[in-house]
């Protein structure tokens, strides 16, 4: 065998060693998690997921994301050296022009592959701009000098658009579409309790079988249309082997947590936090390996009039990952609808399309919206974004902390179902809500809902959720003559909006809701403050009557408090509700006692 065909085989072999390492690697590790975890479908899931996001977005080397090119760079800067090395072997070394040809190829091929890879890491993420950019409008109440400034970066650079969906296209290389109109007076259905407070209540009160937990992120509220008002729900999901028992309901403003519970004709045998056999993650990810969801997109009601005779229905809102240029994005594909059957085994079915009032919940993923609201910020372009520091953000105001936006409100004008976010100039301290993100929460299929960003104008009352709070905290003492505190932890828990320039901030005691305080943005409208128990009570106080909100010039000062009806009679004659009052009235009084005594001196 000649010195030149040893060499070359040598060669082969290195060249086959090198390019091959990573995709047998890779292969190697599908197998090892496929075989030893057995029945997992989120492990199959994942790594499948895993390698089209990072490796192939369109499912091959056509338009392959920047990771596979610095693979390929990777491998001909070897074939380089393995080039190099069996011609010096074979003794031909770098004079024969088959060996200059090959490594011109190569080299060109190196630098081809760096040149793909560099493209797709500096747009990777302008793309996904792009991309949710497509369904995004800005809507600005006025043109030309009256432009909101928040938006001036996109209008300053457009030209006329169609006139119907956008009046205006902005020019530069991130699509935005600018339509002249104000926001539309929705007048949304307003809620009669936090979210801390729903969490504190379904929390402490549901649940009856060991081994079950709320399921946090499931925590929703659903508007009625039906009834004019709404209910909190929440899955009460199982763990270990105790599979799912139902769905918890609250409505807001009573004491009582009911629950429509898996049993009978439709009991449910999985868990969202099961293990093995009782995993639903597992389930739902052999049987829609395409589809993913958050906790958030997880919720639940009941079908039916009786919640305590009702069937539970859990619904996820889904996404599907999809190939966009280089990269891989989210796009809303349906629900998952999941009820039981008789033997257990979850009644699963895929709703690609879903139509506004076929189902009571929003079905529009939250994950989905919230990359629109983030994606926002390349309207303008990389340079309206880096320079200038285009774009909205969720208000940071401590009020807020734990629930910021995405709130899901009921429109009294169309009855459909909205997400609605108040937003802040992005990159900046002003805590200013200059704009309001509103994106239809109640329709799925088709691609993605059109978000409207609806920016205020510069003329337009100002609104601070700090500036809010205060206000709430002012007028509540001077009507109740008590003082409550505000933030994470504090009574005025949560600021949501409603209405035209109308909020509403949730008074929480004890972790429940007891009040509501409603006002304008600019201060117009007389404060209206509601006691949802009939009476208004600080921690460890004596309960004050509820106000009859009046216009104020001042301080009110608070009225004395009266005895719950009927507490003097004969207790063998009152009613229940009765009893439980003057005992819950006897129990403040004297926990106020105890807490005003002095403490006693060593």
């Amino acid at each position: 065998m000649s010195r030149g065909v040893r060499a070359a085989r040598r060669g082969a072999l290195a060249l086959a060693v090198w390019w091959l390492w990573m995709p047998l690697l890779a292969v190697v590790v599908r197998l090892f998690k496929h075989f030893a975890f057995g029945g997992f479908g989120q492990q199959d899931q994942s790594y499948a997921l895993l390698i089209r996001r990072e490796f192939f977005p369109h499912g091959g080397p056509l338009d392959a994301a920047p990771l596979f090119w610095f693979w390929v760079a990777a491998g001909l800067c070897g074939t380089v050296w393995v080039v190099v090395v069996v011609a010096e072997e074979a003794g031909v070394g770098l004079r024969g022009w088959k060996v200059r040809l090959t490594l011109a190829v190569v080299v060109l091929a190196v630098a081809g592959s760096l040149v793909r890879a560099g493209t797709g890491v500096w747009d990777d993420d302008k793309d996904a701009g792009r991309f949710y950019a497509a369904a995004t409008v800005l809507d600005v109440p006025a043109a030309g000098a009256g432009t909101p400034r928040s938006v001036l970066p996109v209008t300053e650079r457009t030209r006329p658009g169609d006139g119907r969906r956008c009046d205006l296209v902005g020019t530069a290389d991130v699509p935005a579409c600018v339509k002249t109109a104000p926001m539309p007076d929705f007048d949304f259905e307003a809620r009669t309790a936090s979210y801390a407070a729903a969490t504190k209540a379904l929390t402490d009160s549901a649940g009856l079988t060991s081994g079950t937990h709320l399921l946090g992120r499931s925590l929703h509220y659903l508007p009625d249309a039906a009834k004019g008002g709404g209910v909190w729900t929440a899955v009460l999901d199982g763990s270990g082997e105790q599979p799912m028992e139902g769905v918890a309901v609250w409505d807001g403003r009573s004491n009582s947590v009911t629950t429509c519970v898996f049993r009978g004709g439709h009991a449910f045998g999985r868990a969202f936090a099961g293990t093995g056999a009782v995993s639903l993650r597992n389930l739902l990810a052999e049987r829609f390996p395409e589809l993913v969801y958050g906790d958030n997109d997880i919720q639940g009601y009941c079908e039916g009039a009786d919640p305590r005779t009702a069937r539970p229905v859990v619904v996820i809102s889904v996404a599907r990952q999809i190939g966009f240029r280089q990269r891989t994005v989210l796009e809303p594909a349906g629900v998952l609808v999941l009820r039981g059957s008789p033997d257990g085994r979850p009644d699963v079915t895929h709703r690609a399309t879903v139509a506004p009032g076929e189902l009571p919940v929003a079905v529009y993923a939250t994950s989905v919206v919230r990359s629109q609201i983030h994606e926002v910020q390349w309207l303008g372009g990389r340079g309206a974004k880096d320079s200038r520091g285009f774009g909205y953000a969720h208000t940071s105001a401590a009020t807020n902390a734990t629930n910021p936006g995405e709130f899901l409100l009921r429109s009294k004008a169309d009855g459909h179902l909205y997400y609605v976010t108040p937003l802040v100039p992005r990159e900046s301290s002003s805590q200013l809500v200059v704009a309001f993100a509103v994106l239809q929460a109640d329709r799925a299929g088709g691609g993605l809902n059109d978000l409207h960003v609806y920016v205020r104008g510069d003329d337009a009352p100002s609104v601070n959720l700090d500036v809010l709070a205060s206000r709430m905290v002012s007028y509540m003492a001077q009507q109740t003559g008590i003082a409550i505190s505000t933030g994470k932890g504090g009574a005025l828990q949560e600021i949501i909006p409603y209405g035209r320039d109308m909020w509403r901030g949730f008074v929480d005691f004890n972790g429940q809701t007891q009040d509501y305080i409603d006002l304008s943005g600019d201060a117009t409208v007389t404060p209206n403050l509601v006691s949802l128990n009939g009476s208004i009570t600080a921690p460890g106080g004596r309960p004050s009557p509820a106000p009859t909100p009046t216009p104020s010039t001042g301080p009110a000062a608070p009225e004395p408090a009266a005895p719950a009806a009927g507490c003097g009679d004969d207790p063998g004659r009152l009613t229940t509700e009765q009893l439980a009052a003057c005992v819950a009235e006897l129990s403040k009084a004297l926990q106020g006692r105890v807490q005003n005594q002095p403490s006693p001196r060593p």
